[in-house]
């Protein structure tokens, strides 16, 4: 059966490479599509369609050499593992390969989110300009998202039903999440946008995932996807909604937050991890970002 360019999130396991070991919709969940999948070790290239519902894909567990292109673009390869995050809408379809080392078989859940509450999330959180909104492909960590998917892993895994009000609550959550940190609003029409394309855009996260202990130069970011520095500062921010250095600080911010969550290294090794010599320094950007110092972070887990 050829793959379809579009489809939606009730068909759409029907055109994936893995092996649904759960699905919501025995379980009737509102306003969610939630699978568990498992993939085998090698998985040659196949075309993922675009949906009309934004999707969330998190590893939980295994890690694999994933490989990710728009069709007809250079690959894009990852190192990807446990609690590693996809967000996307695209509107366009895909390709993905990817290669697991033995007995580090992927097992992913995937999360799409009804489109009828994700419409009631952008109005929430951009009111007027709800219909300007447009979503923000993104790769990488978000501890708080993370956890949200393990929350629907172990409530699938329990067979909670669509009538528990846990349920709603979670796919209102989903939603509004989403809304305020994946979406941005769209100065002008998508078709004349002349922001980044999603394969420049991952090349420059990719770039500072990987660089976030050294400094990073938005004259080094610029160069990676050949623009200027003036053109980039400016192209990143309509793509995203953010500055690059305000982008790198999240991403700064966040891999810090997973350091504390999952390790038991001190705060001056985990600030040197994400860039930051100074200890002060670290914590006034921590705070700001996240609401309390990396001390009291570590003390509420």
């Amino acid at each position: 059966m050829k793959t379809p360019d579009r489809t939606s999130a009730a068909a759409y396991p029907r055109h994936l490479a893995g092996r649904v070991v759960a699905d919501s919709a025995a379980l009737h969940w509102p306003g969610l599509y939630v699978r568990r999948y498992q993939f085998p070790r090698v998985v040659d290239r196949y075309l993922v369609p675009a949906t009309p519902e934004p999707l969330i894909s998190c590893q939980l567990k295994g890690s694999a050499q994933f490989r990710e292109r728009d069709v007809g673009q250079s690959w894009i390869v990852r190192e990807i593992r446990a609690r590693d995050l996809f967000v996307t809408r695209s509107k366009t379809p895909y390709e993905v390969a990817f290669r697991s080392p033995a007995g580090e078989e992927l097992e992913v859940i995937q999360i799409h989110i009804a489109v009828d509450h994700f419409l009631v999330a952008l109005k929430e959180v951009h009111g007027t300009n709800a219909d300007k909104a447009e979503m923000i492909d993104f790769f990488g960590r978000d501890a708080a998202l993370a956890d949200f998917c393990f929350a629907c892993a172990e409530l699938l895994d329990a067979r909670t039903a669509g009538t528990s009000k846990c349920i709603a609550d979670l796919a209102k959550l989903l939603a509004t999440y989403l809304a305020e940190r994946y979406t941005t609003i769209a100065s002008r029409p998508s078709e004349a946008r002349g922001g980044l394309p999603i394969w420049q855009l991952r090349k420059v996260e990719d770039y500072v995932s990987a660089h976030l202990s050294e400094e990073i130069a938005v004259e080094k970011l610029a160069e990676l996807v050949e623009l200027s520095p003036f053109h980039f500062f400016h192209v990143f921010k309509e793509t995203t909604g953010m500055s690059p250095l305000q982008f790198v600080t999240r991403e700064r911010i966040t891999r810090a937050q997973q350091l504390i969550r999952e390790t038991s290294r001190s705060l001056i090794e985990i600030a040197l991890d994400v860039g930051y010599t100074s200890p002060s320094h670290f914590a006034q950007v921590f705070r700001r970002v996240v609401g309390v110092t990396p001390s009291e972070f570590r003390n509420a887990l």
